[in-house]
């Protein structure tokens, strides 16, 4: 089940916010289940202002969520491969961009050629977590960027 909403406020601004919810009880072969979050959640705010200043926040929340390991892992651990913990912690995200557009030119073809560089921070409020028992530990990442199109 999913439900959402998008709003243009004005002319530049627009928002959007989501929920949805998910239910597995499948087993393939007797072994290995599906997993994941029951319930995940998104909100966010956009806009381009037509001095060439863009922003983005988004927020989503992703609930806790069991990935059962199928038995071959356990089985290995007596082989010295670590024991996977099949919970997942529910996490935050905080996502920022902001960017501005220094050039813009028509082409001849008619289409529009820019250059914009901008600035993004993933998960701004550092909460580290793991989105897969198996997955990276993942926290804050600032990047840079410079994008042309001609």
């Amino acid at each position: 089940m999913e439900v959402g909403i998008e709003v243009l406020a004005t002319t530049w601004p627009s928002g959007y916010a989501n929920y949805s919810y998910e239910f597995f009880d499948h087993t393939f072969l007797g072994t290995v289940r599906r997993g994941a979050p029951n319930h995940k959640a998104n909100v966010g705010l956009r806009g381009i202002r037509s001095t060439g200043i863009s922003a983005d926040l988004s927020y989503h929340y992703v609930g806790q969520a069991t990935y059962p390991v199928a038995q071959t892992f356990t089985l290995l651990a007596s082989f010295g491969v670590p024991f996977v913990n099949p919970q997942v912690s529910s996490y935050n995200l905080l996502n920022l961009r902001v960017g501005y557009r220094f050039w813009q030119q028509q082409s001849a073809a008619g289409y529009l050629r820019e250059a914009e560089v901008a600035l993004s921070v993933f998960n701004a409020l550092n909460d580290t977590h793991r989105e897969h028992p198996l997955g990276n530990l993942l926290g804050t990442r600032v990047m840079g960027w410079l994008t042309v199109k001609l």
